[in-house]
């Protein structure tokens, strides 16, 4: 099987919601998603697809994408998709960084392979340990009156883990907490996240304030440094992401014990083929992961969601329904998800087709 042509397309993913809000003044309620078809001598194709959550989130930007596919389109034409690593490492000789624009390519490779194979992407990653999935869903920045609503309704519809954007001042955040502590129910996993906003002086003074309080902090701090300090005397277990960018930072991460959890976002480690390997390295080292991706449809949540399905249990901490979180979508048959809880199929590859209709282009075509 040989790769014998790459095709980009664009999407718009409209929020459903007033504003995907969080600290530090960002708000989106558009995204722009960038979808990829490959296509092979055997009539195969395979797809992937990359959503940067905004350009101020992470190293990424969504009018970054079409340059670097432009870029390593030469060096993957002729390649077996099969052979995943070996596509990795030839994307990186050809471009230095920019993981994100290469994880829509990994996962087109993956849903090659899978297709190739007759099996699920979940069984190639080390196979099925879950039924159903459970989700988190993320509670939006918002003025504090109006956060309690939005987390009871999405308890309504089944939801048991929430993650609680924070980023007001920080005695608002920890009366916030204060607040919602009343409502909190046995079984369910709360996450606050302040995207890195907190001095560690304010970090230590919400952990303080709130120790009673059954729940995770999620990148307190916006450099690691900073989250290491605040680890090593917070009252509360610490959960990082942001500033965790590559392998080389897990694995230090690791070493240093800096974190009870950890967030792993395909897209920002490059795709599924390094993904899998911090997978690995967490459930080795007993570090339990949400496993899930910066924003997206249907195929990067069917993406990510085989590679929860084949995470053990104990280490499995949540996943999450982006595409769900969207009025449009750029994608038939994304993971079912009913009650709180998702589960991917047993169709070959990611089990996932475009919807060409809510897609513009191709932009791209080699």
């Amino acid at each position: 099987m040989r790769i014998i042509g790459l095709a980009a397309y664009r999407g718009e993913l409209h929020y459903d919601g007033a504003a995907y809000a969080f600290a530090g003044g960002r708000s989106y309620q558009q995204f722009t998603s960038t979808v990829v078809v490959l296509r092979t001598d055997t009539g195969l194709e395979g797809y992937g697809e990359v959503c940067p959550c905004g350009p101020s989130y992470m190293p990424a930007f969504a009018g970054g994408v079409p340059a670097c596919l432009e870029e390593l389109a030469p060096h993957i034409l002729g390649e077996d998709p099969r052979h995943t690593a070996r596509l990795t490492q030839r994307m990186d000789r050809a471009l230095e960084g920019h993981a994100y624009a290469k994880a829509a390519i990994d996962i087109a490779c993956w849903d090659l392979l899978g297709k190739a194979a007759g099996l699920p992407v979940h069984v190639l990653l080390g196979g099925r340990f879950h039924d159903r999935m459970p989700l988190h869903r993320i509670v939006p920045l918002a003025a504090p009156p109006a956060m309690p609503g939005l987390l009871q309704g999405y308890r309504d519809e089944g939801y048991r883990h929430f993650q609680i954007k924070l980023g007001h001042a920080v005695a608002d955040d920890i009366a916030l907490l204060r607040g919602l502590a009343s409502t909190f129910r046995p079984g369910e996993v709360w996450v606050g996240d302040v995207n890195g906003a907190w001095r560690g002086d304010e970090a230590a003074r919400v952990s303080r304030a709130l120790s009673s309080l059954d729940l995770f902090l999620e990148q307190p701090c916006a450099s690691y440094a900073e989250c290491l300090s605040f680890r090593r005397r917070a009252h509360h277990p610490v959960k990082l992401d942001e500033c965790l960018r590559d392998l080389e930072d897990v694995q230090r991460a690791l070493r240093d014990d800096a974190m009870d959890a950890m967030a792993l976002k395909v897209s920002k480690f490059g795709g599924l083929t390094r993904s899998r390997v911090i997978r690995d390295l967490c459930v080795a080292a007993g570090i339990p992961l949400t496993i899930e991706d910066a924003w997206g449809s249907g195929i990067a949540t069917a993406a990510y969601a085989q590679l929860a399905a084949s995470t053990p249990a104990p280490c499995l901490l949540n996943t999450t329904d982006l595409h769900r979180y969207n009025t449009t979508q750029l994608a038939h048959g994304a993971p079912d998800v009913e009650r709180g809880t998702m589960t991917v199929g047993d169709r070959p590859g990611l089990g996932v087709e475009p919807d060409y209709r809510q897609l513009q282009g191709p932009f791209l075509e080699v």
